[in-house]
């Protein structure tokens, strides 16, 4: 499986070590009943970790059952033509009765189909191509201090109900975001939100602030020195590209005033053959470019683009 960084890996092997220790149940809370004992709860985390593959073949069992929130009431309503509670059946027409263990079984875990099911195989064909279509996931993103419980419980229960090729193929975890090298806290005063991050800095130095915030598992710092000397460079951008526009439309001497405005005086600028130092530097710039189209490759953005389009 892809971490993506060491850190993460070392992070999620120093959890196996004492993992094993986690009682498998609980006395309270909601969740499942354990089945040898109704009166412990089996671990949430168990029940909470695989529910996306529910996900895959809720539409065609509930309909429509996006869920909107209410605050008028503090409840879960569907949109038209689907349900939440499952008093309808969806698209395929299905029961609860009919979904026994041994139909999901065939649909997540390829067990044989069973002679005695109460439901036509072609409907659980169409069930599992659902779920074959949108497993393995590609990628599971959350914060580090999730790798302790809930990622790591992820990567067991996939191991223990589903065979290899349907276990998650990455996770990534990232670290907290942090202001001005503090923790934000509404009670220090140094909280902000995204809207209001966009307000006072505007979206694109936002961007780049957060992108030069920190990278792997680390806390991110967002400087707000940094953000505001995003704008003065995302000027500077713009100005590069007119005087670009200007010179291909209608020629490089005529784009002088803005070139002007950009660099200053061309006195103080070399030209000529590329020395050592230009060398290095345009090496690096391509390093970095093949870098980050690897980066690209390996978070699965063209897979998922591809399985889009198939």
């Amino acid at each position: 499986m892809n971490t993506y960084v060491p850190e993460t890996r070392n992070a999620f092997e120093a959890v196996l070590d004492w993992l094993n220790q986690w009682a498998c149940a609980r006395t309270y809370g909601l969740g499942s009943k354990l089945p040898w004992d109704p009166t412990f709860l089996v671990e949430s985390l168990s029940d909470s970790t695989i529910y996306m593959a529910y996900y895959t073949v809720a539409n065609q069992l509930q309909g429509l059952h996006y869920c909107r929130y209410l605050r008028s009431n503090l409840t879960l309503t569907s949109l038209p033509g689907g349900t939440f509670d499952g008093s309808k059946t969806g698209p395929l027409g299905v029961t609860p009765e009919q979904m026994t263990d041994e139909v999901w079984d065939y649909i997540f875990r390829d067990e044989p189909w069973p002679s005695n099911a109460p439901l036509p195989k072609e409907k659980a064909d169409a069930l599992k191509w659902e779920f074959e279509y949108w497993y393995p996931m590609d990628i599971r993103s959350s914060g580090k201090d999730l790798i302790p419980n809930h990622l790591t419980f992820c990567i067991y229960v996939h191991a223990a109900l589903f065979n290899r090729k349907y276990w998650p193929r990455s996770m990534r975890a990232n670290g907290h975001l942090i202001i001005n090298g503090s923790k934000m806290s509404k009670s220090k005063g140094n909280f902000l939100t995204l809207r209001e991050t966009v307000e006072k800095f505007g979206a694109d130095p936002t961007r780049l602030c957060l992108a030069d915030a920190g990278d792997g598992i680390e806390d991110a710092n967002f400087d707000e020195k940094n953000a505001n000397a995003m704008i003065l460079r995302v000027h500077t951008l713009i100005e590069w590209c007119k005087v670009r526009s200007v010179s291909t439309a209608v020629g490089f001497d005529d784009a002088d005033d803005v070139l002007q405005e950009v660099i200053g005086s061309a006195a103080n600028l070399r030209d000529g053959e590329k020395n050592f130092h230009d060398c290095v530097f345009e090496e690096e710039i391509n390093n970095l470019v093949n870098a980050t189209a690897e980066h690209y490759e390996r978070s699965v953005l063209l897979r998922l683009q591809l399985k889009v389009i198939d």
